[in-house]
């Protein structure tokens, strides 16, 4: 519930922090602009991943190579682009305050960020609003009572929860079985467990590791 909560919140603080894209945040990210190509001229909003930066000149402009689910864009950041980081900012900066922030060039290669921008033709745009998305906690928790349970390479554990909600994981050669001196073999039906992920457990990641616990009442 926790994630969920910190998920809605981002939308919605992405949504108001992009100003002119809000109501398309609020929805999630966009696919395409109705009655238009998605990467036509005008203004937008979009969600990607930061595969790499090109100094035009320090200090002052860059490229960014955005890779979004519509495709890859060159998306220039200058001086007019206003900038926020969360945990670091409170409301949007200039560029001095980002590369302050960041480093020069700016070191966010592999970051997810939200951005409006202007297109300028197909794969390129000017970035107008640029926000750091935070990233995913390091590891997360998932309590259950075993549903279903297939050790080994390309296997999979279900669990369902206090509130009868299921959840599915991959299930590996790596994944590690706590108490140290329980095997995958004790882990059988109807065992109370806790699965740990690395990242959203929502993504159906693989089980890093499973821990078993004795059986209460409740």
């Amino acid at each position: 519930m926790k994630i969920l909560r910190t998920i809605g919140i981002l939308t919605l603080v992405a949504g108001l922090v992009l100003g002119g894209a809000g109501s398309a945040f609020a929805q999630g990210p966009p696919d395409e602009l109705p009655g238009r190509d998605p990467h036509s001229p005008g203004k937008r909003g979009l969600f990607g991943t930061v595969t790499a930066i090109e100094t035009i000149t320090a200090g002052e402009e860059y490229i960014i190579h955005l890779e979004t689910k519509l495709g890859a864009v060159d998306l220039t950041i200058n001086g007019t682009t206003k900038y926020m980081v969360p945990k670091e900012t409170h409301g949007p900066k200039n560029l001095a305050t980002f590369i302050g922030i960041v480093g020069d060039p700016p070191a966010i290669e592999g970051r997810r960020v939200a951005v409006l921008a202007t297109f300028t033709n197909e794969f390129t745009a000017d970035a107008l609003r640029l926000m750091f998305i935070p990233s995913a906690p390091l590891h997360a928790h998932r309590v259950g009572v075993v549903d279903t349970f297939i050790a080994g390479e390309g296997g999979k554990i279900i669990i369902i929860d206090r509130h009868d909600v299921s959840h599915e994981f991959r299930v590996s050669d790596e994944t590690i079985y706590r108490p140290a001196e329980i095997t995958a073999a004790d882990i059988v039906s109807e065992s109370y467990v806790t699965v740990v992920t690395k990242g959203d457990p929502k993504t159906g990641p693989i089980a890093k590791a499973i821990v078993l616990h004795e059986k209460t009442e409740d």
